[in-house]
């Protein structure tokens, strides 16, 4: 029951009520009112009181009903804090983990609880099968690793799920769809106005995109048709569709059948375009169409052209819209002309007005679906074009002029949207399906509107639909100055595309229609301008191109003067036709063979003669007449869009050359086709490039293989360069890629192959002296690498080669081609790596990927070949770039999805479940696991792979970063690989990477310590010396002296330090190491003999490891973090999957120093993959993407080796790394997705996490399941599962090892240590879970090693178990106690039911360091206490032992400490009543030397932490002569023993006891030796005696002391002596250690303990009485007030206070404490010194009184007390003085001035064990006037003398002396005691011995003056002469008047030489 201080329950409970020695509950008036008294079954009781009389009666019963309840049914995991008024009656849940436990129920058969008999019967296997449920890949929790990202995701090499086929990349596309178009005017227009209202005439829509920003159009034209079926039959015949006049278009014939829609004409005319009726019919009036914007942005609007049928100027055709007029007379007369003008003028159009509207609602392209048209503006006839068009718009839309615009009442309704997803009978812009056709009755047919894209790269793609089209545009006419034509007025152009110029020929039906009409025609018109003769046009005529174009192709222009005046009354003689031709113009469509969209000026000619096409210049049958004399008047342009021509010259030429040349290639090729063919190198422009780079690759690949020529084959590939780099300089490689993957086919011509030329071909390029050739070919190698290795599969599988053994697939001259050129390019690669650092790097990554590549296609031995001399050509010793390639060049080869087979050899390429196949040769009895030559041959590329990691690991810190990142992922990946998912095939794998373990060993040295630990620091064993030999055999005599102490807060053994930091476990020899990086196929095998012992046990060999390929020992620099655990992880990895057997036999064969290194290994395992916490973990994430926003935003990543030391937080290695979570249970154990890196510099911006959490201010994204700290969690507990296996398997076959010498051996030590450690770091639940469950089958199994012999392995493992004790998680708790528990329990059976001492004083010692170390002791300690109490009642089968009273009376013991504990913690800010309490405490164990030396550690710690360093020596002191006596007691120095030594009984023999003890037989040796115990260290310090209290118990018979570590401690003493500077000690400790090492014949340690005393007298002689060392000061204090200081009242202590402290100084100090403890106001200072009263004191306040006193020595004591050390070396009496007068006053004249001298005396002697010690003993004694002058002038006259007689002169001091003896003021200094008692008249009043007294020291005091003087004019220079003399007057003055005064002659100081004898 928890009971708190006040009502808010703070976090730890005041205090604890242990129900289960809780006897009964009574009512208790005595003490208050509603009281009640619980009473327990020790001397104590608890008195709690209620607030009424109900409340106590509820408390009564509940706590009894609570007591009846068997109290020993169940440990109670989880106690509620309660609250003493509450009282609810559901408090108190006595339950184990599930339910409470009641005894006649829940225990089992043999009467034990099921919690208790689990624990006991557990089995090895049970445990094991435990640790393998739900087990996770090691990798899949590395930060570091890209478990789920492709290995090559970052390069533009190999199959990457990002290529992707060529594919027509569309801009934003919109779906318009035209609803209608009303104008304000409306009426019927059938005569019997049935009919709807309608528009009155036909209107005709035309839409196009527009940029008004960069003033041009970005689409073609859209036509629509929205009038009304009856008003579109006023047209009549006469649509857009035929063509009349000249002009007409001849019909064609009808196909047999549709195919898909188009049909072919019967009489196939080449460029005829046909299509179905149905077709025709559907397509007639489409209202639907797609635009698409490459570019979107807000300035590209949608511009509609309203036009209507001609019927003269555009004034008089709008003017009737303008006025309104609304009258119904004026629209049926409107209606009869438009009837008439339709009927005979239907098919020609005149300008009406336009309107636009914005399409984009900002530059993302975000679709405007709300915007509407404008109002429709009339069209103004001088601004025709669609320039001015565009330009009018934007003004409009900038708000300008649109006052000026004209605008005609109606309304154009036409929907923009974004295309829906799934929009069927869609059609491009040729009027091909982009599916088939669905029901074309039900859905309306879209058109796709083609994009006018600018002429840049980003909008440039490769062609990959079929389109070719030219689109003309006839702009102007200039008919203003001819004179052929007497009319030519309303001009109408009609544009033909022909075939040929001869008299009879037709035009091609292939131009695009406008609705109404048929889809094809033959003909276009022109819009007509009223009266215009230089008409602009903005007309667009889209003309489908035949596929094959020749020079009769042409465009012919026919020019007509259209009749308007249809109305006129013309006589029949008169008549006219509708149309008269007024000129012809044609235009060629080729010039020089090749399209070109251009603006041309041509002329027009009056005829159109047979033959027309002819050049102007022969006049040969062609009579051509001119209009205007042949100026060119007309102005046309054309735009030809088409993926079958270029219009690229030397595209052009180089095309038709391969055409000309594909006729014959018997014929070399010409000089011509050379040209055109180098002619591709000029060109320079990209998009041309890129429309058809599939067709020209495909073309030049054919020239490659269809030419024999080698200067074909050069020209070719330099293309192929050209081409590829221009490409590059755009960021367009993926097109290539696409190319490469999607596009080429291998070309062969006979035995010329695609492969072989381009190996040739690139040979040569690389050894010419272009170097812009060189260069590219290096940067853009992938590419051509990757053409190659395409074509040599499909030329394998075209030539059905692939059934041919390997070595058979290829001729020689390509192997040889393709070594050459591997080679070429690693030659360039070591020369050129730093002028062309981004080529060589690129050339080395293709290179990795082809030679990947070949053991898919190639022989094994052949490529093994290539690899080899790669990597030797490009290796340099120095050189870090080339390093770098190398790992980059493995890491690509490793990658090979056969990686396993292929590194295995040939015989077992194929893992088969048999787990060693090689195993079956005699010689191989193990895996290999050191990196040698044979194993390299077995194995080449592993081989190959671990030999440059050994080799990187000597370079600098980037190189091993980048070479153990490419070992760990290749491990990683075939962790996870699926085909080796099996256990055999994963333990083959490991034994494979085995050598890795042999570079771990290698590297021991190196591995980054520091800041691992840093919560441990121990404190006993910091002066030890003995060091772990490293160099020669170690397996027997190591004499490693084992230290007490708490050697279990070690986080590394004393063997892990010093493997680490001194040598290698193994000195390997250091190889060559240019030799090492020689030929790996050559290499011999050279298992080295070492110079080891090699040491036979078992009957099994031991060997040390072979010499390794790698030379050892270049560098000696530290590792990092992270790199050291990517080794270790990698390390453990093969240790988790590795067969059984292989690692068993490796152990039995291993050094025993190799095994020690192996649980070095484990344990760095451990440390380095420990939990950090989730504030740690997340410091470091906010670190490292604040690193990667610096590093982006500066542009740059600055390297990690420099920047910061690897210790500290911010560097980006250390990050760590490291997420984990230790708070418990399941809900973290899931594999993770994809987690944080541990950042280095370089990696920082690849890592998609981070760059995700930068993005989001480094807050983790929503939808990740795991978060860095529970991936760290996960890892952590991962890695500690895999300890803990490895360590399980090494018990089970290491019995007899572990047993040696009854458990008490290096090894045992090593593999506690290491379990140990888990307790050490943070654990999560789940791992100490399996820890308990560990250790509990080791105690089980060797319990010898803790309950015989040696204590310490005992008392480190009930320090740890004792911590976990206090566990914040339940679940643990009750582990830990059941572990304590069984511990006990395995005591008890082992002395055969005899005791549990052993355990016994292990644990109170335990609980004991742990309350100094970690301050245990709240409610969750005493849970687990009651925990173990309750399993020692359920223990039914030991109930009838003394066992469970045992139990108990240890539970009981605890809690004695633990309330003594919680005094101390209410003390913590008083480290003197701290120190008090801690000394009772070890008073109260004398009779448990072990436990009384743990108490006085822990008074060491507390003085060395305040700065009191002096009494920590004293501390250290004690614990000797304590340890000296016990020694004593247990009889180790007795002679007699010597003859039985061997057969000491287990609990006394010490474990090295290879050195005889000290025998006592020279007399010399009595005073001081240890025989003597505690008296030995009397010289020292009287207070030892204390450690003669010590009592004989049990206690003493287990105390586990030898002289060693006596010999140790005193080693400890001599440290803190000297820090004390009581150098004086040193030699008095060193005495009895030198005795000890002379029996030993140890002369070294000899000279040193001599060295170190002959240090500490020159010490002596340079400070003694130099006052430079400050002992300290003394205070006494006294504390007055019964209600507050309890046992300190009234009691007096001298305070022994650190060097210069002054009163005022500790008064503040007191002052504070006890303010902060009762209140400011409760606290006083009594200010004087005079004796207190406390009857006269306020009971309300504390008083506490402090005076300055000295060590008080009386006259023998000062004679032998010489130095300043002595003065203050035990010391136990002091004094103070305080002056008062008769008349009660403090101060008066000197007469009448008296003086109480009081001297107080301590219990022990300063230095102590305390700085506070009480006074026993007050004397004081009374002065009067007269004495006290004598005991003033005598201080004076010793004061002078002493100054005078040192061998130094302190001149300041003697003069302030001096100054203040004779220059003094007249009613002051001594004269003032003269005149006051030595002039006759006040000398009667004084006793005559007296003043005869006063008289001889004031001659004294005369003498010591003049002598002083003497002494000061001696050591002055000139400048002080003055001074001299005005003293030696003063001097005189004196002399004089004593002289007068004492009535005789006092003479001047005499000579030196005959001083008079003095009394003093």
């Amino acid at each position: 029951m928890n009971f708190y201080k006040d009502e808010k329950i703070s976090k730890e409970p005041k205090g604890c009520i242990f129900l289960d020695s809780c006897t009964g509950v009574v009512q208790n008036h005595r003490l208050r009112k509603h009281a009640f008294e619980l009473k327990m079954n020790e001397v104590t009781y608890f008195v709690l009181a209620a607030e009424s009389e109900q409340d106590m009666e509820d408390w009564i019963s509940t706590l009894t009903r609570i007591l009846q309840i068997s109290p020993h049914d169940g440990p109670v995991p989880d106690r509620k804090s309660l609250d003493l008024t509450d009282h609810r009656q559901d408090v108190f849940d006595l339950s184990l983990s599930n339910g409470c436990l009641t005894e006649s129920e829940e225990h089992s058969e043999n009467g034990i609880s099921p919690e208790l008999a689990k624990y006991i019967s557990e089995t090895e296997e049970g445990v094991r099968a435990a640790r393998r449920e739900e087990r996770l890949n090691l990798f899949s929790l590395d930060p570091d690793t890209p478990v789920l990202r492709s290995p090559r995701v970052d390069y533009p090499v190999g199959e990457s799920a990002s290529v992707r086929p060529f594919e027509e990349k569309l801009g934003r596309r919109l779906m318009i769809t035209c609803r209608s178009l009303n104008l304000t005017l409306q009426g019927c227009i059938n005569e019997t106005e049935t009919e709807p209202v309608t528009n009155i005439e036909p209107f005709f829509v035309t839409l196009f995109l527009a940029d008004v920003r960069e003033g041009r159009k970005v689409s073609a034209d859209l036509h629509v048709d929205l009038n009304h079926e009856l008003v579109r039959q006023m047209l009549g015949g006469s649509g857009p569709g035929g063509a009349g006049g000249a002009g007409g278009a001849g019909g064609a014939g009808v196909g047999p059948g549709p195919e898909n829609g188009l049909r072919s004409p019967v009489e196939r005319r080449s460029g005829d375009c046909h299509l179905s009726p149905e077709l025709e019919h559907w397509l007639c009036f489409p209202t639907q169409a797609i635009f698409s914007v490459t570019s979107p942005h807000a300035d590209i609007v949608m511009v509609a052209r309203v036009e209507k049928v001609l019927m003269g100027n555009i004034a008089c055709g709008t003017e009737p819209y303008l006025k309104n007029a609304d009258s119904t007379k004026t629209v049926q007369k409107m209606v009869k002309s438009n009837r008439h003008f339709c009927s005979k003028l239907g098919k020609y159009r005149m300008p009406f007005a336009w309107s636009i509207r914005s399409v984009f609602k900002d530059n993302q392209g975000t679709v405007d679906r709300e915007s509407r048209f404008s109002p429709l503006f009339k069209q103004e006839s001088n601004k025709i074009s669609t320039e001015d068009l565009i330009k009018m718009a934007s003004e409009y839309r900038r708000a300008e002029k649109t006052s000026k615009l004209q605008t005609i009442p109606g309304n154009l309704v036409i929907a923009v949207d974004c295309v829906p997803m799934e929009h069927p009978n869609c059609m491009t812009s040729s009027f091909v399906p982009l599916k088939p056709w669905e029901d074309l009755g039900r859905q309306p047919p879209t058109v796709e509107v083609e994009e006018f894209v600018q002429d840049f790269t980003r909008f440039t793609q490769p062609y990959r639909v079929y389109r070719n089209h030219v689109y003309v545009y006839p702009r102007h006419l200039k008919y203003d100055s001819q004179k052929c034509f007497a009319k030519a007025r309303n001009l109408a152009v009609y544009v033909e595309f022909r075939n040929s110029d001869e008299e009879l020929s037709k035009p091609l039906k292939c131009i695009y229609g406008k609705p109404g009409g048929s889809v094809f025609t033959t003909a276009a018109c022109s819009t007509v301008l009223h009266h215009s003769q230089s008409p602009d046009f903005y007309d667009e005529v889209k003309i489908e191109l035949p596929t094959q174009l020749h020079e009769k192709h042409h465009l012919l222009f026919s020019f007509y003067h259209v009749t308007c005046d249809i109305n006129a009354k013309t006589n029949a003689k008169r008549k006219e036709s509708l149309e008269t031709p007024v000129g012809y113009a044609w235009l060629p469509l080729l010039r020089e063979g090749r399209l070109s969209s251009q603006e041309f000026n041509i002329p027009v000619s009056c005829n159109l003669p047979p033959g027309y096409l002819k050049e102007p210049s022969s006049k040969s049958g062609c009579d051509v007449k001119w209009v205007d004399g042949g100026k060119p008047v007309f102005k046309v342009s054309t735009n030809i869009l088409s993926t079958v021509y270029t219009q690229d010259p030397h595209l052009n030429r180089f095309f038709q050359q391969c055409q000309k040349r594909e006729l014959d290639f018997s014929v070399p090729p010409t000089t011509s086709f050379l040209q055109c063919l180098k002619g591709l190198l000029s060109m320079e422009r990209l998009p041309v490039i890129l429309r058809f780079l599939p067709v020209l690759f495909n073309q030049l690949f054919l020239v490659l293989t269809q030419n024999d020529n080698d200067e074909v084959t050069t020209a070719t590939t330099r293309v192929l360069v050209h081409i590829v780099a221009k490409c590059h300089e755009e960021n367009l490689d993926h097109y290539l890629q696409s190319y490469i993957k999607y596009v080429f086919q291998s070309e062969s011509n006979g035995f010329r192959t695609v492969h072989e030329e381009l190996a040739k071909g690139l040979n040569s390029d690389l050894k010419s002296n272009e170097q812009v050739t060189v260069r590219n070919v290096l940067r853009f190698s992938w590419f051509f690498f990757e053409l190659i290795v395409k074509s040599m599969a499909q030329h394998l599988v075209d030539s059905d080669k692939l059934k041919l053994s390997r070595p058979q697939r290829f001729p020689s001259t390509f192997l040889s081609r393709v070594e050459t050129l591997v080679m070429t390019v690693s030659d360039h690669i070591f020369w050129k790596n730093k002028e062309l650092a981004e080529e060589t790097r690129s050339a080395n990554l293709a290179v990795a990927v082809f030679v990947k590549r070949c053991f898919t296609l190639m022989d094994r031995g052949f490529t093994f070949k290539l690899i080899n001399n790669y990597v030797n050509g490009i290796t340099a010793t120095d050189s870090k770039v080339l390093c770098e390639l190398k790992f980059e060049f493995l890491r690509e080869v490793c990658n090979h999805e056969h990686y396993i087979p292929l590194s295995l050899p040939l015989p077992s390429a194929r893992i088969t479940d048999n787990v060693f196949p090689e195993i079956q040769s005699p010689h191989v009895l193990v895996p290999e696991y050191s990196l040698t030559g044979e194993f390299c041959r077995k194995h080449f590329l592993t081989g190959l792979l671990l030999r440059e990691l050994g080799l990187a690991l000597q370079d600098e810190q980037d190189l091993r970063h980048r070479a153990l990142a490419t070992l760990k992922t290749l491990m990683a990946k075939h962790s996870l690989d699926a085909r080796y998912a099996t256990k055999e095939k994963q333990a083959r794998i490991a034994s494979l990477y085995l050598p890795l373990y042999g570079l771990i060993l290698d590297n021991m040295p190196r591995f980054f310590l520091r800041e691992l630990f840093p919560i441990y620091c121990t404190s006993s064993n910091q002066g030890s010396r003995d060091d772990l030999s490293v160099g020669g055999g170690v397996t027997g005599g190591l004499s490693h002296a084992n230290r007490h102490g708490n050697s279990m807060d070690a986080s590394f053994s004393k063997e892990v330090l010093n493997s680490i930091t001194a040598f290698s476990s193994l000195a390997v020899a250091m190889g060559n190491q240019a030799e090492s990086r020689g030929s790996l196929i050559s290499v011999d095998s050279n298992p080295s003999t070492s110079d080891r012992n090699s040491d036979k046990m078992d009957g099994c060999e031991k060997f040390a490891r072979p010499q390794s390929l790698i030379g050892y020992g270049s560098r000696c620099d530290k590792l990092d973090h992270a790199e050291t655990r990517s080794l270790l992880m990698c390390f453990l990895h093969i240790m988790k999957t590795i067969s059984e057997d292989v690692l068993v036999s490796y152990w039995h064969r291993a050094i025993h120093q190799e095994i020690s290194d192996f649980f070095n290994i484990l344990e760095l395992c451990l440390q380095h993959f420990r939990f950090l916490g989730k504030r740690h973990i997340a410091r470091k994430v906010a670190a490292a993407v604040k690193l990667a926003q610096a590093s982006q935003t500066n542009g740059t990543l600055k390297g990690s080796s420099n920047q910061h030391p690897p210790s500290q937080t911010s560097h980006p290695s250390g990050l760590l790394p490291l997420w984990m979570t230790s708070s418990g249970g399941e809900s973290h154990r899931h594999a993770r997705s994809q987690t944080m890196p541990i950042i280095r510099g370089k990696n920082a911006l690849t890592n998609p996490k981070l760059l995700q959490m930068m993005e989001t201010d480094g807050n983790i994204p929503e939808g990740d399941h795991l978060s860095p700290t529970d991936i760290e969690a996960n890892l952590s507990t991962e890695v500690a599962l895999t300890v803990l296996d490895v360590l399980g398997l090494f018990l089970h076959h290491h019995k007899k090892q572990l047993l040696h010498d009854e458990g008490q051996n290096v090894l045992m030590k090593k593999v506690l240590d290491t379990y140990l450690l888990f307790f050490q770091i943070n654990q999560s639940t789940i791992t100490l879970k399996h820890v308990f469950a560990a250790l509990r089958l080791f105690v089980n199994k060797y319990p010898s090693a803790f309950f015989q012999g040696r204590a310490d392995l005992c008392g480190c493992l009930c320090y740890e178990i004792l911590k976990c004790c206090n566990h914040r998680s339940s679940s643990t708790q009750t582990e830990a106690a059941a572990l304590l528990y069984f511990f006990m329990r395995k005591n008890f059976e082992f002395t055969k039911g005899k005791s549990i001492v052993r355990s016994h004083l292990q644990v109170i010692k335990a609980v004991s360091q742990l309350i100094a170390d970690a301050g245990i002791g709240g409610s969750r300690f005493q849970q687990s206490l009651a925990i173990i109490n309750n399993f020692a009642n359920g223990d039914a089968p030991l109930k009838s032992t003394p066992f469970p009273a045992e139990v108990k009376d240890l539970t009981k013991r605890i809690r004695t400490v633990l309330m003594a504990t919680a005094q101390m913690k209410e003390h913590e800010k008083d480290p003197e009543m701290l120190v008090d309490l801690q000394h009772s405490l070890a008073n109260s164990y004398a009779s448990t030397p072990e436990l009384r030396r743990t108490w006085l550690e822990s008074m060491a710690k507390i003085h060395v932490r305040n700065g009191d360093l002096s009494e920590a020596a004293m501390c250290y002191i004690h614990i000797s002569a304590l340890i000296a006596e016990s020694l004593k007691r247990r009889g180790y120095w007795r002679t007699d023993k010597l003859s039985r030594m061997p057969s000491v009984s287990p609990d006394e023999s010490p474990v090295f006891n290879c050195n005889p003890p000290l025998t006592t037989t020279a007399p010399r040796d009595q005073d001081t030796s240890f025989s003597m115990g505690w008296a030995a260290f009397m010289c020292i310090s009287p207070n030892v005696k204390e450690e003669g209290a010590m009592k004989e118990d049990t206690g003493t018979q287990d105390t586990p002391y030898t002289e060693d570590t006596l010999v140790e401690q005193l080693e400890l003493c001599v440290d803190y002596l000297w820090k004390s500077e009581r150098h004086e000690l040193i030699a008095d400790i060193n005495k009895p250690v030198i005795a000890v090492f002379e029996k030993r014949r140890d002369f070294k340690r000899l000279s040193e303990l001599y060295y170190d005393i002959h240090r500490s007298y020159l010490k002596v002689t340079e400070v003694v009485n130099s006052e430079k060392r400050l002992f300290g000061r003394y205070y006494r204090v006294a504390f007055y007030g019964q209600g507050f200081f309890e046992e300190e009242e009234s009691k007096e202590f001298i305070y022994k206070e650190p060097k210069l402290t002054g009163l005022s100084e500790i008064s503040q100090r007191l002052l504070k404490l006890y303010s902060d403890k009762f209140g400011a106001d409760n606290v006083k200072m009594i200010q004087d010194s005079n004796k207190v009263n406390p009857k006269d004191l306020d009971a309300k306040f504390a008083y506490i009184q402090v005076t300055y006193v000295v060590p008080y020595f009386d006259k023998k004591e000062q004679q032998e007390k010489r130095t300043d050390f002595e003065g203050h070396h035990n010391i136990n009496r002091f004094v103070f003085e305080t002056p008062f007068t008769l008349s009660g006053k403090k101060h008066g004249d000197v007469q009448e001035q008296c003086k109480r001298r009081t001297i107080l005396t301590t219990t022990s002697s300063f230095p102590y064990l305390k700085k506070r010690v009480q006074v026993v003993e007050q004397q004081s004694t009374e002065m009067n006037p007269i004495e006290v002058a004598i005991d003033e002038m005598s201080c004076k006259v010793s004061e002078l003398n002493q100054l005078c007689n040192m061998e130094e002169v302190d001149m300041i001091r003697l003069q302030l002396k001096l100054q203040g003896s004779v220059s003094v003021k007249v009613n002051a200094g001594p004269m003032a005691y003269a005149r006051a008692f030595l002039e006759e008249k006040n000398a009667k009043k004084y006793p005559d011995n007296q003043v005869k007294l006063l008289k001889e020291i004031f001659r004294q005091f005369a003498e010591a003056c003049g002598q002083a003087l003497d002494v000061n004019e001696r050591l002055i220079k000139e400048d002080q002469l003055e001074y001299q003399e005005e003293m030696r007057a003063h001097y005189r003055d004196m002399l004089s008047e004593l002289s007068t005064i004492m009535n005789e002659q006092i003479p001047h100081t005499r000579q030196p030489g005959t001083d008079r004898p003095s009394v003093y």
